[in-house]
């Protein structure tokens, strides 16, 4: 079934329709409100943008050596400065903002006796403009308290504290602590008189400050670059903190590779002397045993050992031979009787003589032997040979014992030099061993001593080479515009929450609401059409179509009937039932004007009166004494007896809802056969029949009719109408099976002040229990109830 839609005049909220113009029409119509908010937003923001103190930012960069990013030390630096440590970028950037270097630069900027002076609506920082300073010994113990008002007298320069007055440079005791003024180095221009105020702060709570406007972030993930931010209220005090903090930084690394320099040049000096004592103990030790072994150099002394038992035992063999040779002659010399024989070798014999007297024993022995064969043995020559021989053998046998002693002697000597030597060659490896184990420490001490003087002279090229780790980019520079607080950026979002505030004030009520305000909520919580919308009218106009009106709520009214027309199956409905979920919705209002709607077309139409329990119809045509429903449906009265005809129109007549005495029971009347009798005999008679029924939620007269009837009219009314109902709606139809049900949103108000923008209002009774409202009620209620 096609949705019927009505036309976009005269400000209804069209149910198709741009999202701009939506909120256009939703909340257009209060824009008084907005007008309001919207000066109190930007009364607030410039009353903010007065009293708020400017914040500037301060930029500044600086370069890490990373080794791991690439920047790190030329080879003559690094061969220069051999104790320098590697940097991280990630580890540096807390450094920067580590608490003990801001505190550092809380010292030095003296910041802990912040001097402020009073501007307009707001206190500034008179860092820059305050010709003096104020300092104090010991900025540790610097306890919080102030502020001190304190006038400055450019002509004496003198400054007045208390009513007392200091000059400047002198240690003085005030109300805070000790203290003293000094020239402030970061003033510019010719000093005047003014009045300023000063006070003290915690180090330790400055630096938190300063750390919490500080950013130190890496410009890149791949650069060694840091960029430095800080945003403060002065800008030459934001400057002076960054230039400050990288001079700290670099002072600080340069003191901790100095301070390691001194350190491993003190431990080497230490070490050195160490060593030396060590080395000098090891070499004596040494010396002592080469004195007392003997030792100067085993392997050569181990060799002419060697050597000399050798030599010595080939003389010993030498002289063995000669003795063997002297036992032989000597042999030779007693085993012979004057005759001839082989002489013994004498190579071996080195005393001339006994070789000598040797061979001339052996001439003579010779000859003899020949004489004795050729001559008698008395013979002269014989004889003389005898004696000769007899005088050679003993003076040969003298010079032998003498040979043999002297051999013997001599063999003795060397036999016991051969003992020593041989003995000394047995203790050569023990002494070498002893001397090794006694070197070996030495060796590593002397390896200990080289190195430690070539660290020594490494940390002594540190001092001379102090190269910092870090180089100054960019020095700090301070935006000539504050970052903080932004004018543009402050009234646009004025003027955006002043919008914000309105429609969040606005759309709160309206969600809270507990009723229906909008034909999308009907839409939203309702599938049934919703055949049109009536705008809200003037209190005391019960009949608001008229012959010749083209009005705008008459042009309503002749959309609904034409929606109407589309609810039947194939041909337009003949019985039209009017009902609602609750009283004060407007039925009898639809119902009635609805009627003359279709009257004024030239159609026949009857409206019958069937809330029996509280007849509105009837009374919007003063017909309450007149006989009606009731009458027919208890057989006192016929049917031609209780149609009356209206002077609104000649096409238009009405049943009125009829007496009652109070002891009917309504209910139950309605559900026997004289009740489709009175619909049919009606049908029969007009064109077109409408039945103004009570509440379903009231009563179930409405859902009894709703079968002898061809199609439903649900009323639910602007403002009035829970939104709960409208959600059961499509259920409660389904359930008591409703036919053919179409929505007519009854009683649209305007919002607001605008002329247009129907769809909202405020004022009624929000009791949305199931009862009648008696009379007086229904008058608070408007002509559309």
């Amino acid at each position: 079934m096609k949705k019927m839609q009505v036309s976009a005049n005269k400000g209804i909220e069209p149910a198709e329709n741009s999202l701009v113009q939506q909120l256009f029409f939703r909340y257009w119509p209060y824009w008084p409100l907005f007008v309001v908010l919207i000066a109190l937003s930007l009364g607030a923001a410039w009353f903010y943008l007065r009293t708020v103190v400017p914040v500037y930012e301060a930029t500044a960069t600086i370069l890490i050596k990373d080794e791991k990013k690439g920047q790190d030390d030329s080879k003559t630096m690094e061969a220069l400065n051999p104790l320098s440590s590697k940097k991280i970028v990630e580890n540096e950037t807390e450094i920067l903002r580590s608490r003990r270097m801001l505190e550092e630069v809380v010292r030095q900027l003296s910041l802990y006796a912040p001097v402020t002076v009073k501007k307009e609506l707001s206190i500034h920082t008179a860092y820059a403009s305050c010709p003096v300073a104020v300092q104090v010994p010991n900025p540790d113990s610097l306890k919080e308290s102030g502020p001190y008002n304190f006038s400055f007298n450019a002509g004496n320069n003198t400054v007045s504290v208390g009513g007392k007055q200091y000059p400047l440079d002198t240690w003085v005791q005030t109300s805070g602590a000790v203290c003293r003024f000094v020239k402030n180095p970061a003033f510019q221009g010719n000093p005047q008189n003014g009045s300023f105020q000063f006070s003290f702060v915690s180090v330790e709570k400055t630096a938190t400050s300063i750390s919490g406007a500080l950013e130190v972030t890496p410009v890149s993930k791949l650069s060694t670059v840091i960029d430095l931010r800080l945003k403060d209220p002065s800008p030459e005090r934001a400057e002076a903190i960054l230039n400050t903090l990288m001079a700290v930084y670099n002072s600080a690394s340069l003191k901790e590779k100095s301070q390691l320099a001194a350190n491993t040049l003190d431990f080497i000096e230490k070490r050195l002397a160490l060593i030396e004592r060590q080395l000098d103990s090891a070499e004596k030790g040494v010396q002592r045993f080469r004195t007392a072994k003997g030792a100067v150099d085993l392997g050569e002394q181990s060799q002419l050992y060697l050597r000399s038992v050798g030599e010595n035992d080939q003389k010993v063999s030498e002289m063995n031979v000669q003795l063997a040779v002297l036992d032989e002659v000597e042999k030779y010399v007693l085993s012979k009787s004057n005759t001839g024989g082989v002489v013994p070798a004498s190579f071996g014999i080195q005393d001339p003589l006994l070789s000598q007297l040797v061979e001339k024993l052996y001439d003579s022995e010779i000859q003899y032997e020949k004489l004795k064969k050729t001559t008698a043995e008395n013979h002269p020559t014989v004889v003389a040979l005898q004696n000769e021989i007899n005088k050679i053998k003993p003076n040969i046998l003298d010079i032998i014992r003498n040979q043999r002693k002297s051999l013997l002697a001599g063999r003795a000597n060397l036999n016991s030099t051969i003992q020593h030597y041989s003995g000394l060659l047995r203790d050569v490896p023990q002494q070498e061993r002893e001397l090794a184990e006694m070197s070996r420490p030495i060796g590593t001490i002397k390896n200990i001593y080289t190195f430690l003087l070539q660290k020594r002279e490494e940390a002594a090229l540190s001092f001379s080479a102090t190269v910092g780790d870090s180089r100054l980019v960019d020095k700090a520079i301070a935006g000539s515009k504050p970052v903080s607080p932004k004018k543009p950026f402050i009234l646009a979002l004025a003027l955006m929450g002043g919008l914000a505030l309105g429609i969040a004030y606005i759309t709160i009520r309206e969600v809270l609401n507990s009723k229906i305000l909008f034909r999308s909520d009907v839409e939203s919580y309702s599938t049934l059409p919703v055949l049109g919308e009536v705008v809200q009218t003037k209190p005391g106009s019960k009949m608001v179509v008229t012959a010749a009106g083209r009005s705008f709520i008459e042009e309503q009214f002749r959309q609904i009937r034409t929606a109407v027309n589309y609810l039947g199956n194939r041909t337009a409905p003949r019985t039209v039932l009017v009902t609602s979920s609750i009283s004060g919705e407007g039925k009898s209002f639809i119902a009635s004007n609805l009627a003359l709607s279709y009257a004024m077309s030239g159609r026949k139409v009857v409206i019958v009166d069937f809330d029996l329990h509280m007849s509105g119809l009837t009374e919007r045509f003063g017909l309450n004494t007149e006989a009606g429903v009731i009458d027919y449906l208890c057989g006192k009265k016929e049917l031609d007896q209780i149609i009356k005809k209206t002077s609104d129109s000649e096409n238009l007549f009405v049943v009125p809802a009829g007496r009652h005495s109070g002891d009917e029971n309504l209910s139950e009347i309605l559900l026997g056969e004289k009740g489709k009798e009175l619909l049919k005999g009606l049908a029969g008679l007009f064109d077109l029949v409408i039945l103004d029924t009570t509440p379903v939620l009231a009563i179930t007269d409405a859902y009894t009719i709703s079968s002898w009837c061809d199609a439903t009219i649900y009323v639910v009314r602007h403002g009035w109408t829970p939104k709960i109902h409208v959600q059961r709606l499509d259920d409660n139809a389904a359930l008591h099976h409703l036919k053919n049900t179409g929505i007519v949103f009854n009683g649209i108000q305007k919002r607001g002040t605008g002329k247009y923008g129907f769809g909202y209002g405020y004022g009624y009774d929000y009791d949305y229990g199931y009862r009648y409202r008696n009379k007086a009620e229904k008058k608070t209620l408007g002509a559309n109830a």
